[in-house]
């Protein structure tokens, strides 16, 4: 039997284990498959945007000294009495190029398409002239889309005047590609297969190291942003040319970097010029295409962009997240909603690190983003199932002892179903049927079978309406209980009404016998829990309460009542029912006496004439005190009220006769003693 025990434990454990698994795996499958579309389908684009932006966020700006910017833009425009959507006078670009040849400027870089020729030739001249006196001049080209008549889009360069052009110490194109969705701008486009980008002109008259390879390489390049907006030095054109509008060594040793901002034309021939970078998540403000540069730029002299992971090395990554993500299952909810936390920290931090450092950085978010929680709301929805599962089997388990509102409420506890018992203050109930075991002799096993199942359906109906729970079924008796599992602050008045309904049942009739229902209740501590061994435990009730509570059911034979209940139940319930004191008595096993009342009914049910019930008393009182011959006549009233029987009554007629036949005892104290249990 043992071995048999073992075995059917170790399979239970081994099912267990077995469904976890498969849930871990199941959540895994489900983490991987979305991980894996979120990292190949375009729409999880936003997700690879916020993996790239974020890390940018959380860093201090860098330094950004070698750069600074100089604006067109509308206060420029009303301080040089130029217009604010047309071309700008070329004499102002000479003056600006003449004071940066002055002040020793590294490189001018012109976010302007000077693509048309400007209505002072002679200005024109000049600035061309200024731009070779400079000889660090970078200008741009625009590189337009336009869709010809078969309808497919093209590329079209329109680069600077040639009068500029020669000038110039080099050109390029003035484009980002590709623009993302949210207008943002994050791959470094070094330009096309004939003309560079203006930026990577630039780098290459500086001597970057990285235009001496070739521009287009595969991985892609991806910008590495310094900061927002504020971090790159910036003046209006005005104070550029202004003697006293920057210090005369402002831009000395500086790359100087003109362009438009607002929306003035200036020459620039374009509307507005605005791209998201990383911070305007944060900031909400867009960049100008001239910061844009700015950045791109540094990046080329300082070998400074970023790589993107392989995509190979994104999949693994994917992979080993959605491994872990579907494995939270296999641990209690607020475990995994720990681990789940540490590894969008650690995720986050490691991607952040890569980026700050490395200058690498992977599509990180959907891990963090969608896998771990998606990982989580599975752990969490798989310890809903099994906990929904645990209330189900404990309400099954309680289904047959409890109403359906108290099994409701035990499935939805914290009861344990392990064994172990505690203290709890209870009332307990016993019922069994009169004369039954004598019956059953002359009926059949099936005639015994139904009778029982008939007064099991009417008794269990009484408990378990008051919220009772069946504890045992034993030969003709049943065994309840009030106040466990669950709390129940009435749980002696529940007793007592459902004794009422007991009381009140109509009698069996089984071949001509009646069988009436008897009760025997009692208040006070018990304990209370699942109890038995390890292999085998029932929830039940024990201790004096219960032993006491089993003795008053069987005093109803002795007492020719239906319904007994101790004085500790008696001073719970009040004045709604109508009960008799029938004395002290001391019962075989007990040192001390107990009181004893029985149960008649609730006020409202019975005859409004009790005053047989205080003839009855004072006839107990009279045998408690030996005044024997009063008790005899107070009895005898009683009888005779009662329509001339009365169980109480006639016991005490007979111990009355009892005592005056043996003269009465020497120490007379009024309890009556049972040697029988």
């Amino acid at each position: 039997m043992n071995l048999v025990l073992v075995r059917s434990g170790l399979v239970d454990l081994a099912r267990k284990h077995l469904s976890r698994t498969l849930t871990a795996l199941s959540g895994s499958a489900l983490c991987l498959i979305i991980g894996l579309a979120c990292l190949r389908y375009s729409f999880a684009e936003p997700l690879a945007r916020l993996s790239y932006d974020l890390p940018f966020l959380w860093r201090a700006p860098l330094d950004t000294h070698d750069v600074v910017l100089v604006y067109h833009d509308d206060d420029s425009a009303k301080q040089l009495h130029q217009p604010l959507d047309d071309i700008w006078n070329r004499a102002l670009h000479m003056q600006l190029l003449a004071r940066l040849t002055n002040d020793h400027a590294r490189l001018a870089f012109y976010d302007v398409v000077f693509d048309q020729s400007g209505p002072d030739a002679a200005a024109d001249q000049s600035f061309a002239q200024a731009m070779q006196d400079n000889g660090h001049v970078v200008l741009g080209g625009a590189l337009e889309i336009v869709q010809p008549m078969s309808g497919v889009n093209q590329e079209r360069v329109l680069p600077p005047i040639k009068l500029l052009r020669k000038a110039a110490a080099g050109w390029g194109l003035l484009a980002f590609k590709p623009v993302d969705a949210d207008y943002g701008v994050r791959q470094l486009y070094v330009g096309t297969d004939n003309i560079p980008t203006a930026t990577w002109k630039a780098a290459e008259l500086l001597g970057a190291r990285s235009t001496r390879s070739e521009r287009e390489v595969d991985p892609p390049r991806w910008i590495n942003y310094y900061g927002p907006p504020t971090t790159l030095a910036a003046v209006n054109f005005a104070q550029a040319l202004a003697p006293d509008g920057v210090s005369s060594d402002y831009f000395k040793d500086r790359i100087v970097l003109i362009g438009g901002r607002s929306n003035v034309a200036s020459g620039i021939q374009q509307k507005r010029d605005e791209f998201a970078t990383p911070f305007s998540r944060a900031n909400h403000r867009f960049s100008t295409g001239l910061e844009i540069h700015a950045t791109i730029l540094l990046n080329l002299l300082r070998d400074e962009w970023l790589h993107r992971e392989s995509r190979g090395a994104e999949t693994f990554f994917i992979l080993a997240i959605g491994l872990l993500a579907g494995g939270l299952s296999i641990f209690r909810p607020w475990i995994a909603v720990v681990i789940a936390l540490a590894a969008c920290v650690e995720i986050t931090a490691l991607a952040t690190w890569f980026v700050w450092h490395e200058r690498v950085w992977f599509n990180w978010f959907v891990a963090s983003g969608i896998q771990m929680p998606l990982g989580l709301i599975w752990a969490v929805g798989a310890q809903y199932v099994r906990e929904s599962r645990r209330r189900k089997q404990l309400r099954n388990a309680f289904s047959f002892y409890l109403s359906s509102h108290m099994a409701d409420k035990i499935a939805d506890s914290n009861f344990d179903l392990k064994p172990g018992g505690k203290m709890v203050e209870a009332t307990i109930m016993f019922t069994d049927l009169q004369n039954f075991t004598t019956m059953a002799e002359g009926l059949t096993p099936e005639e015994v079978s139904r009778t029982l199942i008939a007064y099991f359906e009417q008794t269990t109906e009484c408990i378990l309406r008051y919220h009772g729970t069946i504890i045992d079924y034993f030969g003709d008796a049943v065994m309840a209980g009030w106040g466990a599992p669950l709390e129940d602050l009435e749980h002696t008045v529940h007793a007592v009404e459902a004794a009422c309904d007991l009381r009140g049942l109509t009698d069996l009739d089984v071949q001509g016998h009646k069988l009436r229902t008897r009760v025997g209740v009692n208040t006070g501590q018990v304990l209370a829990g699942n109890l038995g061994s390890s292999h085998r435990f029932d929830y039940t009730m024990i201790g004096d309460t219960t032993n006491f509570a089993s003795r008053l059911e069987g005093l109803n034979k002795y007492l020719g009542t239906q319904v007994l209940i101790s004085d500790a139940v008696r001073r719970k319930i009040d004045n709604r029912y109508v009960t008799r004191h029938l004395g002290e008595f001391r019962l075989a096993g007990k040192k001390n006496s107990v009181v004893i009342h029985e149960l008649l009914c609730r006020e409202k049910d019975g005859p409004n004439d009790h005053g047989w019930i205080e003839v009855f008393e004072k006839a107990v009182e009279a045998f408690r005190e030996a005044e024997l011959e009063e008790a005899r006549i107070l009895m005898e009233r009683t009888m005779t009220a009662r329509g001339g029987f009365d169980g109480p009554a006639d016991f005490y007629l007979r111990k009355i006769v009892e005592a005056q036949k043996n003269g009465g005892p020497e120490e007379w104290t009024g309890v009556i003693s049972f040697a029988e249990k």
